[in-house]
């Protein structure tokens, strides 16, 4: 009989691990959507249906809920992908001024949660005591006490998620726009076209893959989006999918409708996975469209003479709006009793004490306790997964036995599952099966590794593969075994990209709100969840002073981030031999 070798047991136990964390939920999900919920939950039911089906498609509030979804994806995707594009041209092909620093600036609104930019955005666009608003009326001499902007409408909720796309979409714009060659673009120069006709008739041509797939990935990001529309909607009584699922369940009047919730989120899920199909064609031919040639391939930046110093302009404008005005405004608010707009009274009444009262509050230094447990948990097990996912996905793939095409699929599915979905597939798991971590930081843990499972993984794989496989053999050849050769050659090997990796999922586990508000429970309080109860109750100061802090604590997360980074890379310069 042939011994199990120590790889093919973790192999077959990651393929275990990752079909369970990611298929399990989503087949109890779509159970749930078939079963009736009236009186019980779905698990429950003995009575398969399609009901909840037929009651989402016919009831009056569907059709609202879906114009509103495709309104507010269309909207949120018209401000921040245009402005994402355009700063990725500025600061990737043209000679503008400052540009490295005004790209690793624009990265900042990252460390600002998006319930923390709509709370803010509040305070500053209220239709009757925003900052914004009631300077305007003052300036612009305007009758009433309200207006002329409403941020609890599709339009503020598209501003605001808007402003939030943009950094995420500049990172992965802008890779395309450096690799350019801009042979074709002299080559138009010479012609006599300008600068707007090369862009728009060569340069946006050849980014077409990468700017469709980053539309067809940010569609994504905005329907499964929970945190502004949750917040800003919530006054306006105006609903998307993702706000309609996480209200079924927590019904204001009656009980939780299960089976509603599970429709909507199948549908959902639906549209995901054919969206991320699309983007996979999309990204799986892009190299039709390559420019790099080998020798051939030199940057160049163009000079925007007279235009340089309005794109500069928009780009310190885009970061006054979504770092400094919040920010401000949510220290503002947080050394207030009450909010108030800023006059000399309400200067007068300005205190820290909100910082120092805050810590007498168990709850808070609960909430602080777990959401660092959850942080950290949740990176090292992530990294841990996605480390075994890519290795058997790069390295096992070459014998094409299917296995590794199936684990790199299961384990990219979580990009298409929106996060209020998992939450709600977990509680139908763990409420039925004997593992008895349901109302426990732990199952939080567990939606958090599987939502962040699918970028983590398609990160290490890619540095994984400009790992070149001979050093692994050189190590088995000397008759190490599997898993030493893993931890001694290619985790060293791999270092830079975990570290990356792992500070990423941490600083998001932070961030995380929809997945922790359907998951959590008094003992179980994270500070995201915190700051969206103190601001349902009124408690402005303190949501404001939470929220301060939890920027800082994503700040120095993401600093830590790059500091480790920094002295790896000294420390393996000072041992390199000359």
């Amino acid at each position: 009989m042939r011994k199990l070798s120590v790889r093919t047991f973790a192999f077959g136990s990651t393929i275990a691990v990752v079909s369970y964390l990611v298929l399990v939920p989503l087949f109890m999900l779509l159970y749930a959507s078939v079963k009736s919920t009236a009186d019980k939950l779905p698990f429950e039911s003995t009575v398969t249906t399609i009901s909840n089906y037929t009651d989402v498609l016919t009831s009056p509030s569907t059709l609202p809920i879906f114009f509103n979804t495709f309104f507010f994806t269309a909207g949120s995707l018209a401000v921040g992908l245009p402005l994402a594009i355009l700063m990725a041209w500025l600061l990737e092909r043209t000679a503008m001024p400052a540009r490295r620093w005004i790209a690793a600036l624009i990265l900042v609104p990252m460390t600002i949660p998006s319930l923390l930019s709509a709370i803010a955005w509040i305070q500053l666009l209220d239709p009757r005591i925003g900052l914004v608003n009631v300077a305007l009326r003052s300036v612009l001499g305007l009758s009433g006490d309200t207006g002329p902007f409403d941020i609890y409408s599709l339009y503020g909720m598209c501003f605001v998620q808007g402003l939030r796309l943009v950094p995420s979409a500049f990172l992965m714009i802008a890779a395309s726009f450096r690799a350019m060659d801009p042979s074709l673009e002299e080559q138009s120069a010479m012609a006599g076209r300008g600068v707007a006709q090369t862009t728009l008739r060569i340069t946006l041509p050849i980014m077409r893959p990468a700017l469709l797939a980053a539309l067809i990935y940010y569609i994504i990001v905005v329907i499964e989006s929970f945190d502004i529309p949750g917040l800003l909607g919530f006054t306006a009584r105006i609903r998307v999918l993702s706000t309609a699922i996480y209200w079924a369940t927590h019904s204001e009047v009656g009980l939780p409708d299960y089976g509603l919730a599970s429709a909507l989120g199948a549908m959902v899920l639906a549209l995901a996975l054919l969206l991320m199909w699309i983007y996979q064609r999309l990204t799986a031919h892009q190299e039709r469209f390559a420019t790099i040639t080998g020798k051939g391939y030199r940057p160049r930046q163009i000079n925007l003479g007279a235009w340089t110093a309005p794109a500069t302009a928009l780009c310190v404008f885009y970061l006054a709006l979504a770092v400094a005005l919040p920010f401000l405004m949510l220290i503002w608010t947080s050394v207030q009793p009450f909010y108030a707009i800023p006059s000399a009274e309400s200067v007068a009444r300005a205190s820290f004490a909100a910082y120092i009262n805050i810590w007498q509050d168990s709850s808070v230094l609960r909430a602080l306790w777990n959401t660092t447990v959850l942080a950290l948990v949740t990176a090292a097990a992530t990294i841990f997964l996605a480390v075994l996912v890519s290795w058997f996905v790069v390295r096992r793939g070459k014998t094409a036995d299917g296995l590794s095409h199936y684990l790199a699929t299961v384990s990219f599915l979580p990009q298409c599952v929106p996060s209020i979905v998992i939450g709600l597939a977990l509680i139908f798991v763990y409420v039925r099966f004997p593992i008895p971590i349901y109302g426990t930081l732990w199952i939080i843990a567990l939606a958090m590794t599987t939502r962040y499972l699918a970028y983590s993984s398609r990160a290490m794989t890619s540095a994984l593969m400009q790992v070149h496989g001979e050093l692994e053999e050189a190590s088995q050849m000397a008759r190490a075994p599997w898993a030493r050769t893993l931890q001694r050659v290619t985790v060293p090997l791999l270092a830079p990209a975990m570290i990356n990796v792992f500070f990423w999922v941490a600083v998001h586990a932070m961030q995380e709100l929809s997945m922790a508000l359907m998951l959590y429970n008094p003992e179980t309080v994270v500070v995201s969840t915190m700051i969206w109860s103190m601001w349902q109750n009124g408690r402005t100061a303190d949501a404001a002073v939470l929220g301060v802090i939890l920027i800082l604590l994503s700040a120095m997360l993401l600093l830590g981030g790059l500091a480790v980074s920094y002295l790896r890379r000294s420390a393996d310069s000072w041992q390199a031999p000359e």
